[in-house]
């Protein structure tokens, strides 16, 4: 014997509602109050090429760097060289190169703040790279253990984020290997800072190491890694963070640009 069974078919919520606390229950909401919450939730980034180390080229536009030596003293102390962000730097290389919109002239624009003018930043943030920051108290040189990196100034700037907001972190910059199997690291030296910016820990955020091998040296290598960071208190969105690289051997780096990309 057979039972046929009409299958239950959920009614659909009526426009504006959403659920609030407690099972079962929900409230009506206005179009309005729909929007700021879509709002609120949206993603966005930046670009820049305003690293302090970059005295040539235009961000975007193409690759021409500046070498850093990276020494063969640096490859044997174990240090990390951070790519600090400078006001001056970022005002000579974050200069528009298309026609098509003319991006200055669009409401809100400030070429301040990146290549993009803060036009595509997230919900709620009007800024993600500090390019003045300088904390020689609590952000430079370190020596402590076995994290060692250079003094720099400049940060990213998570301050108007959020706990759940992950960032994704594109560094583009040229490679010169000076020596046959040279292996690098790519990374985001990472300081959260409690309520009163005071340090209250600093480790490295990686992406898998690149490797050069034999027949490499002397040879420019475009690399584009990406770095994620996410923002898992209070803490971690008042964090100072800067780009570095640590080699085994002896190198040449050339900072080009990144794109600091919020998701939600």
């Amino acid at each position: 014997m057979s039972i046929s069974r009409t299958p239950l078919v959920r009614p659909s919520a009526p426009a504006g509602f959403r659920p609030t606390a407690g099972a079962g229950s929900g409230t009506l909401a206005t179009s309005g109050e729909v929007e700021d919450r879509v709002e609120v939730a949206e993603g966005g980034y930046e670009f820049t090429g305003g690293f302090k180390d970059r005295q040539n080229g235009q961000s975007g536009a193409n690759d021409i760097g500046s070498n850093v030596d990276y020494t063969a003293r640096m490859a044997n102390d174990d240090i990390w060289y951070r790519f600090g962000f400078d006001v001056s730097a970022q005002d000579n290389n974050d200069n528009i190169y298309w026609n098509d919109p003319n991006s200055s002239a669009l409401p809100g624009f400030d070429q301040t703040k990146g290549l993009f003018g803060s036009l595509y930043m997230p919900a709620g943030v009007t800024n993600l790279v500090d390019f003045s920051f300088d904390d020689t108290s609590g952000f430079s040189a370190s020596a402590n253990g076995s994290l060692s990196y250079t003094s720099a100034t400049g940060s990213f700037d998570f301050t108007q984020c959020k706990p759940g907001d992950l960032a994704l972190i594109r560094f583009d910059f040229n490679v010169v290997p000076r020596e046959a199997n040279t292996t690098i690291q790519v990374g985001l030296i990472w300081a959260t800072r409690n309520s009163n910016d005071e340090i209250t820990f600093t480790f490295p955020l990686t992406t898998q190491p690149i490797f050069f091998g034999t027949g490499t040296v002397g040879n420019e290598y475009l690399c584009r890694p990406v770095i994620t960071a996410y923002m898992a208190s209070d803490e971690d969105v008042n964090a100072r963070a800067l780009l570095a690289i640590k080699s085994d051997n002896q190198i040449y780096i050339q900072p080009l640009t990144t794109l600091v990309t919020i998701k939600r």
